[in-house]
């Protein structure tokens, strides 16, 4: 994976300032309404149900909250990696339990990994499924990030390591996020789905 920056898109930057105006503007109780509506679809999805390889991303008080979703897949057996963010890249690690009060907060209040710590790389065995986060989407499937490119990045490399694989993204959040069209850079990954509570 190359570790070369994005190049800052002005359109993209406007349209994520736009995005957390939206979400400061969100009440605790339609965030929390929202929430619960969006995990039940991700409990009773099919492609999650099926998946016995998962990677999901450790969310922030503005995003929809994953540990649920962490904990059940831990509970049921199944494998789940998280983000673990490093020198302009990221890599997808292996959860095991215990492993979230062990974990250390980026720059960007994101729990990871340490650095030293031992677990499997999803990259080497690929995955069934990835739940991705981003500042806005659009129904179709497109998705913008926060502008690091990471998950862009992340999931051309998947798609070309694992290409017998067959991978599935759902993109996850608040009806906020939603927009009718976005910008769009070559290096942008379509997702397959976009899941909101709408």
């Amino acid at each position: 994976m190359s570790d070369k920056k994005v190049k800052p898109n002005l359109l993209k930057a406007e349209l994520r300032l736009d995005v957390d105006a939206r979400l400061a503007a969100m009440t605790d109780e339609d965030r929390d309404r929202q929430s619960e509506i969006i995990l039940s679809k991700i409990f009773a999805h099919p492609k999650y149900k099926s998946a016995k390889r998962i990677s999901l991303f450790l969310s922030l008080p503005t995003e929809v909250p994953t540990e649920p979703i962490l904990n059940d897949i831990l509970a049921r057996g199944d494998a789940a990696f998280v983000p673990q963010y490093s020198r302009g890249q990221m890599r997808m690690l292996r959860v095991l339990p215990g492993d979230l009060e062990l974990m250390v907060e980026t720059s960007w209040k994101i729990k990871q990994h340490r650095k030293d710590a031992d677990r499997e790389d999803a990259m080497e065995n690929g995955l069934d499924l990835v739940i991705a986060p981003g500042a806005a989407f659009t129904r179709d499937g497109w998705r913008c990030g926060h502008g690091g490119g990471y998950y862009d990045r992340y999931l051309t490399a998947l798609r070309e390591r694992h290409a017998d694989r067959d991978l599935y993204v759902l993109a996850v959040g608040f009806d906020q996020q939603i927009y009718p069209e976005i910008p769009v850079d070559i290096s942008d990954v379509k997702v397959d789905e976009v899941l909101t509570a709408e």
